[in-house]
C-alpha cells in the first residue's frame, strides 16, 4: 500500500486577458481617494451591501463553474480560494480589514466608490485564469450582469476598481502558477487484497493533489492522520475484529437494498452527496451554506465583511482538500472502499466478515447504477471539508450555535432542505451521510473530521487575521 513519491510539476497556464479587460494594462496608476469618500460610504446606503453584495454574487456565480467543471474537490477549491483571496486583497487595499494575503495597493486607500468594480474584476480575472477551459462567454455574461448591478461609484472610481481587481487577481494567479496542481504523474496500482484501485476504465481521481502547495498549511502532510485504527501494518488491520466491525456496519446500513437504513438516513445520504458532475459538488455546497448563514446573520453587512469570511472559508476548504488527498494517496493506507471490502471479503484473512458478491452501495447515478468515488477511502473528503468549513465559520462568527436551513444540488434529493442547530451538527451529519450512502467507514469520517478542524484552526490563526 506504500505509494512512491511523484515528481514533475508543470507550470499553470493562466489565461486572464479577455475582451472585457482589453486595454487595461495601459491604464494610469490609481490615485488615492479623497478623504470625503470614507464617511460617505459609511453613512449612505451602499450598493455593496445586502442583496447587492458583489462578493455574494460571485460566490454564487462560481457554483456554475463548479457544476460545469466537475471532477474532484481539489481543483474546484483551489480556484475558489484564488478568486476569494483576490477579492479580499483588493478590498483590503481600499480599507484595511486584516493582514494582506499577498498584495496591498496603498494608493487606493479610501476609494470606496471602487469597491464593486474591484470585486467584479478580481473575481472575473481569477476565474478566467483558474479555470482556463471554462467557457469565456459564460464568464463574460456573469461579469456583464455584475457590472449592471446598482453602483454609486463614478466612472473614474469604477475604472480604478477595475484596474485594482485585475492587477490583484493576476498577482494571485502568478503566485499559484507552479504550485503542483498540474502534476499528471500516473497512479501506480497495487493489485492485492485491501488495496484500493480505480474502477475499470476510469483514472484515479487526482492522485497527486496531496502534494499541491497549500494556501495556509506548511504542507499537505502537516496534520496527516495516524494509521487506520492505530494498527501498525495493513495486514494487522485486515484481520482485526475492529476492521470486521467497520465493514459489517456499512454492509448493514450502506447497501442499495438495505432495510436497516431509515428513510431520513437515506434522504440525508443523498442530500450531502453531490458527487455527480453537474452538481455544485461537496465544496460548492459549503459555499452555498456559507452564503445562507451570512445572509441570515449579517443581512446588511458590507462586502468588506463577506470578503473576509469567504477568503477564510475558501482557503480552509482548499487546504482541507490538499490535506485529505495527502492522506488518501501519500501514505501506505491506500485502502479499498466498502464495496470491495464486502464483495471481496473472502480474499482477506478475517472470519468475521461474510462476503456478499452482490452487495452495492446506495451511492448511484441518475440511471440507478451504483458506484464509489474513484479514489482511496481514508480519509473522507466530505467529512474533512465539512469540518474545515464548520471550524472556520465558527471562528468568524465566534460561536458554533448558528442555526440554519439550506438546500442541495444532488438530483436524488431534489428540492430537499435540511435544518441544523449548530455548525458542528451539520458537519457531523455530512460525515455520517457517507456511511449511509455506502462509500466510507466510520474511521474514515472520524479522522477526517479531526483533520478538517485542525486545518480550520491553522487557517484562522495563520492568515488574514
Amino acid at each position: 500500500m506504500l505509494r512512491s513519491a511523484r515528481q514533475g510539476r508543470t507550470a499553470l497556464q493562466a489565461a486572464v486577458v479577455g475582451l472585457a479587460l482589453a486595454g487595461i494594462a495601459t491604464l494610469a496608476p490609481a490615485t488615492a481617494a479623497t478623504a470625503e469618500e470614507a464617511p460617505d460610504y459609511e453613512t449612505v446606503p451602499a450598493t455593496a451591501r445586502g442583496s447587492n453584495d458583489h462578493v455574494l454574487y460571485w460566490n454564487n456565480a462560481i457554483l456554475d463553474v463548479f457544476r460545469k467543471t466537475g471532477g474532484t474537490p481539489g481543483p474546484l477549491s483551489r480556484g475558489g480560494a484564488i478568486m476569494n483571496l483576490a477579492i479580499y486583497d483588493s478590498l483590503n487595499s481600499i480599507r484595511t480589514i486584516g493582514k494582506p494575503y499577498l498584495t496591498k495597493d496603498t494608493t487606493v486607500a479610501g476609494s470606496y466608490g471602487s469597491v464593486n468594480s474591484a470585486v467584479d474584476y478580481a473575481a472575473y480575472t481569477a476565474l478566467r485564469g483558474a479555470f482556463p477551459n471554462y467557457p469565456v462567454a459564460d464568464l463574460d455574461a456573469k461579469l456583464k450582469t455584475a457590472l449592471a448591478l446598482p453602483d454609486r461609484g463614478t466612472v473614474a472610481q469604477r475604472d480604478r476598481g477595475r484596474l485594482l481587481g485585475t492587477k490583484t487577481a493576476e498577482a494571485h494567479l502568478a503566485n499559484r502558477a507552479n504550485d503542483g496542481s498540474n502534476d499528471t504523474t500516473p497512479y501506480v496500482v497495487t493489485d492485492a487484497p485491501g488495496h484500493w484501485k480505480p474502477a475499470v476504465g476510469k483514472p484515479a481521481g487526482a492522485p497527486n493533489w496531496g502534494k499541491v502547495k497549500p494556501f495556509a498549511l506548511t504542507s499537505g502532510a502537516q496534520f496527516r492522520p495516524g494509521t487506520i485504527g492505530g494498527f501498525t501494518s495493513p495486514e494487522a488491520l485486515l484481520k482485526s475484529p475492529e476492521y470486521a466491525q467497520q465493514v459489517n456496519e456499512i454492509k448493514r446500513i450502506g447497501g442499495k437494498n438495505s432495510t436497516a437504513r431509515t428513510a431520513d438516513q437515506t434522504q440525508l445520504a443523498h442530500y450531502w452527496a453531490n458527487d455527480l458532475d453537474g452538481t455544485y459538488k461537496p465544496v460548492g455546497q459549503q459555499y452555498d451554506h456559507t452564503s445562507v448563514i451570512f445572509r441570515k446573520y449579517r443581512p446588511t453587512a458590507s462586502s468588506f465583511e463577506s470578503a473576509k469570511l469567504f477568503g477564510l472559508t475558501s482557503v480552509a476548504l482548499a487546504d482541507a482538500a490538499i490535506a485529505i488527498w495527502d492522506s488518501k494517496y501519500n501514505t501506505n493506507w491506500d485502502v479499498w472502499r466498502p464495496a470491495d471490502a464486502i464483495t471481496r471479503a473472502g480474499e482477506v484473512p478475517n472470519p468475521n466478515i461474510v462476503p456478499d458478491p452482490t452487495w452495492q452501495p446506495q451511492e448511484q447515478d441518475l440511471a440507478g447504477n451504483s458506484f464509489s468515488p474513484n479514489f482511496p477511502t481514508y480519509v473522507s473528503g466530505h467529512s474533512g471539508v465539512a469540518a474545515a468549513w464548520a471550524g472556520i465559520v465558527r471562528h468568524y462568527f465566534g460561536t458554533d450555535n448558528l442555526s440554519f436551513t439550506a438546500g442541495t444540488d444532488d438530483p436524488l434529493a431534489k428540492g430537499v432542505t435540511r435544518s441544523f442547530t449548530t455548525l458542528s451538527a451539520a458537519a457531523k451529519e455530512k460525515a455520517d451521510s457517507r456511511k449511509y450512502i455506502g462509500v466510507h467507514f466510520e474511521w474514515d469520517n472520524a479522522a477526517a473530521l479531526t483533520l478538517g478542524y485542525k486545518v480550520a484552526d491553522q487557517v484562522h490563526l495563520g492568515i488574514l487575521n
